[in-house]
């Protein structure tokens, strides 16, 4: 796993354009430490909450087009009702 850690870091710092020196540097400057439990449940808590209320606005989204979607579709069916009712009339006439 270091090792990964050390190729990615070498890596990243040549993409980065950055001199071996300040990389050697910035890496023994920043040690890697471990998040505690806590952090790591409240991480996880905050995006399932996250995705739920996402959840929910996706489905709230859809339920507002279908209502729409609905109306639209009443609306275009009564227009076509009301001209075939003039047409009607008019070859009656």
């Amino acid at each position: 796993m270091k090792r990964l850690e050390e190729t990615l870091a070498r890596e990243v710092g040549r993409a980065a354009g950055l001199p071996r020196g300040l990389e050697r540097r910035v890496r023994a400057a920043l040690v890697p430490v471990e998040p505690s439990q806590q952090f790591v449940r409240e991480l996880g808590r905050g995006l399932m909450a996250t995705a739920m209320r996402s959840r929910q606005s996706l489905i709230r989204r859809y339920r507002t087009a279908i209502v729409i979607g609905a109306a639209v579709f009443g609306s275009v069916a009564s227009l076509v009702g009301v001209v075939a009712l003039i047409m009607r009339q008019r070859s009656r006439a």
